[in-house]
């Protein structure tokens, strides 16, 4: 069974990615935000980009309600080592940055997104994002 909060983080997600342009805005948006961003992705097919973001952001939801080691947290650690800095190299405050572009972006494609859908997107973006902090 869902959480009130991952549910209403799924329900708005389901709802953001029906807006064509939704995932558009939210890399130009990022991309925009720092010339460290801006680097980060110079080489980057956004097609597959964004993609590769819908679906990590569906296993973060899962992953938030697993435990350590359970199956709906079995992707984190991949995910986590693609981003560290053996790898990708993604700053760890990066992600603040990151998490603020989805929130602007999800707040601009959800007719339905108020305070409760505001803060399902900040448990679940920042659970992700200490995850890949930690494993940095």
């Amino acid at each position: 069974m869902l959480s009130p909060s991952v549910e209403a983080f799924l329900a708005s997600l389901k709802r953001c990615l029906a807006v064509p342009g939704f995932m558009d805005d939210f890399y130009e948006r990022f991309v925009g935000s720092s010339a460290e961003v801006r680097e980060k992705f110079k080489n980057t097919d956004m097609k597959r980009q964004a993609q590769v973001l819908a679906d990590m952001l569906y296993v973060v939801a899962n992953a938030i309600q697993g435990k350590e080691g359970s199956p709906a947290r079995r992707e984190l650690p991949r995910i986590a080592a693609r981003h560290s800095r053996a790898d990708l190299d993604i700053r760890p405050g990066l992600y603040d940055l990151w998490i603020s572009c989805l929130l602007e972006t999800a707040r601009a494609h959800d007719p339905r997104f108020d305070p409760e859908v505001e803060h399902a997107w900040r448990e679940v973006l920042t659970f992700g994002a200490d995850y890949m902090r930690h494993h940095y």
